[in-house]
């Protein structure tokens, strides 16, 4: 039916093709051109985009409004439509939905879709925020009424490109050794988060006391955004941070340490969690692995799509690339697959294999229509389990996507470490819930990424909403062998997505984060040095706070914060929207910033003396903003939004946060005297008495900068 496919279910163009800036507004008309068969009355055309689309949710309410669409026909058939986010097959899953409600249209008809229609006002629509070669309208017909759709043979398609250079982004290790050779990795990115392809310009550098970076590098248009500068060392053990600037931009590298010879462990930095066009993602498996290794500058990375999507074509192929990008001592790629079970079942498990070749066992075959393997389907997770524990090397990472991962499952064997943030979202409570049920894992974050963009994943403006995170492995070597034992041993710590540099060490340096041993006395050693001044870190035993650095926390009289965090509730509909105000009363605000946004999709709209407003997501983590102001302790300060409105005098607001709480997981606003900071780095000594209570008893640092940016390491297990 393939050849005969246009003649009969019909055809589609678009205008303009080409290529579409990301984030740009513009207006898009679809002509769908009917075909042999027509549309019978209670018959439907669908145009689909992928799930992780971003693009602006077309809406036919106000036509004056961003988004506005109008669907028409030329024939004599009554069409209407209506939006479903969940309207055709994974991954197609946004979908205008177009139904021929009386009559019918016969061959020759046309339905006219024009997204962004500027006929009533509406300055366009919102294209898609992240790079994508491919972006398709996926248009599929349903001529009889059946249930049944047959998707049309030449789908339009338009390039989705880079805006121009928002920001510089510079990339180095974090330890190196004195005169020993180190790549510092330089990208320009668009406000989006995108590398921007086919910029010509030069970007004066700092080298900060480093040798061989030269003092301005020149982008030439042939780059992907980045340049990469080998050859640089450092003559004398130290910390060095390099600096850039191009015109208004400014950047500056992540601290790079470094030693006079090797030590046993160095810290490498990957993103184990993304996925690409052929599950749920966008850009292809190769893409996917090219940005991991020459744009984000990963140590090493993983590739999870959704098992009941992933085809024994596909299995192979993720096999062969990770074999070919196996580079020992430049990139590691570890094979392996997302089991994704609903959570009753065992929820959300990432499955990595140290070695290649090994059988998949998905959760089902669900859209996998080659059968031939079904006998290796295993379900629920204690099935998975058994199966993995009988084959070859395997290691299980619980997180939180979609679906969260059920802990009342845990196998200590298989399952060393657990995900506590991704771009879904910052889960303390799951890390919390392990401890609680005395599991002894680390933890590692990472992106979940759908966007072709693992290690540097922005939200953009959907269903993801913050960066996403890191994990450091401080490993013997950087080969698939020596990351693979570090995670084991969780010898590990999760980011953010910043490289914040922890060296957290016990027993006067001779215990690793993640060791268990026996101790009376735990002594730990906390060395950090941040991306941003560090604002507070906190050694926890659990989920208690046995102390906190600096103490007290030195907060500024004149500048006030406030904050907003948490989100809806644990599963998959979590996010929490803010948009709202403060105004301050009987006081004046003489500035604001934007405190953790992470997408130029959020932050400050408006700003005058007396009200600051905002658009505002949060996933679990923090939003918020920092107003310096003149005000007596009688001023006061009102906050609207959906999830959160109250009043509260100024005086209310000393050294100690003032917090309003509002239900859902963690949802709160917390109105403070701004933290001063205590500086890009600290060092200090913790210790206190084992308690004797039963063990073993977790001890994790984690670190909060004045950035928003946190970092968690994995625990000691001390029993006494």
């Amino acid at each position: 039916m393939t050849r005969r496919t246009g003649r009969y279910i019909g055809w589609a163009e678009l205008e303009p093709s080409g290529s579409v800036m990301a984030g740009s507004v513009g207006t898009y008309t679809l002509t769908y051109h009917v075909g042999e068969y027509g549309i019978d009355d209670g018959g439907t055309l669908k145009i689909a985009w992928r799930f992780a689309s971003d693009w602006g949710r077309p809406q036919s309410e106000d036509p004056t409004a961003l988004d506005y669409c109008t669907v028409t026909t030329d024939g004599p058939g009554r069409i209407s439509h209506r939006w479903d986010p969940k309207g055709y097959v994974r991954p197609w899953q946004k979908c205008l939905v177009i139904d021929v409600a009386e009559w019918a249209l016969s061959r020759g008809d046309r339905i006219t879709v024009v997204y962004g229609d500027r006929s009533g006002g509406s300055e366009g629509t919102v294209a898609q925020t992240f790079q994508e070669r491919t972006f398709e309208f996926k248009v599929c017909v349903d001529p009889f009424g059946t249930g049944r759709f047959i998707e049309i043979e030449d789908q339009p398609v338009v390039e989705i490109v880079p805006a121009s250079p928002a920001r510089l982004v510079l990339t180095a290790p974090t330890r190196v050794v004195r005169d020993k050779p180190f790549a510092l990795g330089v990208k320009l990115e668009d406000e989006w988060g995108n590398p921007v392809r086919g910029h010509q310009g030069r970007v004066a550098l700092d080298p900060g006391g480093l040798e061989g970076v030269p003092a301005e590098v020149v982008f030439t248009g042939l780059e992907e955004g980045v340049l990469r500068i080998p050859e640089v060392s450092a003559e004398a053990a130290g910390t060095y941070r390099v600096s850039a600037r191009s015109g208004s931009r400014r950047a500056r590298s992540n601290p790079v340490v470094c030693v006079d010879a090797e030590e046993r462990y160095a810290p490498y930095w990957g993103d184990l969690h993304g996925q690409s066009e052929e599950t749920v993602g966008t850009n292809s498996l190769e893409d996917y692995l090219l940005f991991a290794r020459d744009v984000a500058l990963l140590d090493f990375a993983g590739h999870q799509g959704n098992d009941f999507q992933i085809t024994p074509a596909f299995w192979d192929r993720i096999g062969r690339r990770a074999r070919e990008f196996d580079a020992p001592e430049r990139f590691v790629f570890f094979p392996g697959y997302e089991w994704s079970a609903t959570t009753p079942a065992g929820g959300d498990r990432n499955v990595y294999y140290l070695d290649d070749g090994l059988p998949i066992h998905r959760t089902s075959h669900w859209q996998v229509d080659d059968r031939e393997d079904l006998d290796s389907d295993r379900y629920p997770v204690e099935e998975l389990f058994a199966e993995l524990r009988r084959g070859g090397p395997a290691l299980v990472v619980p997180h939180i996507g979609g679906r969260p991962a059920n802990l009342r499952y845990h196998d200590p064997e298989l399952e060393p470490v657990i995900e506590i943030y991704s771009a879904w979202g910052q889960f303390e409570w799951l890390l919390e819930e392990a401890l609680e049920r005395g599991c002894r894992v680390g933890f590692v974050a990472g992106s979940d990424d759908h966007k072709g963009r693992p290690g540097a994943s922005y939200p953009g403006a959907a269903s993801f909403g913050v960066y996403g995170g890191l994990t450091c492995v401080l490993a013997a070597e950087l080969t698939r062998k020596g990351v693979w034992e570090a995670l084991k041993a969780r010898r590990c710590y999760a980011t953010t997505g910043r490289r914040i540099d922890l060296d957290v060490r016990a027993q006067n340096g001779t215990r690793w984060i993640g060791e268990a041993f026996d101790a009376d006395h735990i002594q730990l050693s906390v060395s950090i040095r941040g991306t941003a001044d560090l604002e507070e870190v906190l050694v926890m035993r659990g989920t208690e706070c046995v102390h906190s650095y600096p103490e007290p926390l030195e907060r500024n009289p004149d500048r006030l914060r406030v904050v907003w965090s948490g989100a809806r509730i644990r599963g998959r509909d979590r996010m929490a929207r803010w948009d709202g105000s403060l105004t301050l009363d009987g006081g004046r605000i003489l500035s604001a910033e934007g405190y953790a946004f992470d997408s130029a999709a959020e932050g400050i709209v408006e700003q005058t003396g007396e009200r600051v407003a905002w658009r505002s997501v949060t996933s679990g983590d923090e939003d918020g903003v920092l107003l310096d102001i003149e005000a007596g302790p009688g001023a006061r300060l009102r906050f609207e939004t959906g999830i959160a409105r109250f009043e509260v005098p100024l005086g209310e607001v000393t050294g100690t946060p003032w917090v309003h709480r509002a239900g859902g997981e963690g949802l709160q606003v917390r109105v403070e005297r701004a933290p001063i900071g205590c500086g890009g780095s600290c060092r200090f000594e913790f210790s206190e008495p084992v308690p004797a209570a039963a063990g073993p008893h977790p001890y994790y640092v984690r670190v909060t900068q004045t950035d928003g940016s946190r970092a968690w390491t994995s625990p000691f297990y001390v029993s006494s």
